[in-house]
């Protein structure tokens, strides 16, 4: 009789998330006024022509509004194939604009949030405008933009609300910005943002591993990155490597406390060296750290 022993870790690989990116274009005629308009469609041309991933769904929904309340937008779509590129940006060439619109930021914002975020995929919205927000009532800013860090701050949903010019600064939007997760205010007519993004989760068994990878996806070259678990944690990190395209955490655990069989902690991650328009858009890790001997699998020929 043969017997063989066979000890293997039991690790769980997350699938690879796709992503679908939504671009609102405002439209409104203030944006050939401040003669940006063909700029800020050429700087959207060349982000679509930078999406790498021919799975990305390329979502561009132009707003503008003049008569109605309840305007109906009018998505362009597209994967990120070559061809699926080349229709879009030809789109995009072919939109025009109406004199007398005026610029309402709820109306994007509230299509997002009913119709745009797929959970199957980490979706990123891009609101690009030129100008102040021409609604009295102010929806988007006392009503819309305080929930987003509730709706989508612990999920792979990241907002951009981006000024294409100096009209559009507005200190009460940077507020309301600054204090939501998953949110960023920026102020460029360039949308070729470059999002870096790590893998959400990860396992880590104390008892046979000394260190967890995560993948990175976007382009982290030149960039370093910190991480720290929080103080009632009983481990610690040792270092963080780049390894190739995965972010390599070492992890050891912290003398005199007891480790758990089983549990979930927050590791926080922040990135060093990156440009003004780079952008960690994961900057917490949820990791389950164990204490358990791998299972072992035994086979026995007769």
């Amino acid at each position: 009789m043969l017997l063989f022993l066979c000890t293997y870790s039991l690790v769980a690989y997350n699938q690879v998330l796709k992503e679908r990116r939504v671009y609102y274009l405002d439209c409104s005629y203030s944006m050939e006024a401040n003669g940006i308009w063909n700029d800020v469609r050429d700087n959207l041309k060349k982000a679509i022509d930078n999406v790498v991933d021919e799975t990305t769904e390329l979502i561009v929904i132009p707003f503008a509004d003049n008569t109605s309340p309840n305007p109906t937008l009018k998505p362009m779509k597209e994967f990120a194939t070559s061809a699926g590129k080349k229709k879009l940006k030809s789109q995009i060439d072919a939109l025009s604009m109406n004199k007398n619109t005026m610029t309402y930021h709820y109306i994007p914002i509230e299509d997002f949030y009913n119709n745009r975020v797929d959970n199957n995929r980490v979706t990123y919205m891009f609101l690009m405008t030129d100008g102040q927000d021409e609604d009295k009532q102010q929806k988007a800013l006392k009503q819309l933009l305080p929930q987003w860090g509730a709706k989508f701050g612990d999920k792979n949903v990241y907002g951009f609300y981006v000024m294409l010019h100096k009209m559009a600064t507005n200190p009460k939007i940077d507020d309301v910005a600054n204090k939501q997760d998953h949110l960023w205010k920026v102020e460029t007519a360039d949308v070729n943002i470059n999002l870096i993004r790590l893998q959400s989760s990860a396992i880590f068994n104390a008892k046979n591993d000394k260190y967890f990878d995560l993948p990175i996806f976007g382009d982290a070259s030149g960039k370093s990155f910190e991480a720290a678990f929080p103080s009632n944690c009983p481990y610690k990190v040792k270092k963080s490597d780049r390894i190739s395209n995965s972010l390599r955490i070492w992890v050891e655990s912290i003398p005199g406390q007891k480790l758990p069989v089983s549990t979930n902690y927050t590791l926080h991650i922040e990135m060093k060296g990156g440009g003004k328009f780079d952008f960690l858009v994961t900057e917490n890790v949820s990791v389950k750290c164990e204490y358990k001997p791998e299972r072992s699998l035994k086979i026995s020929v007769r």
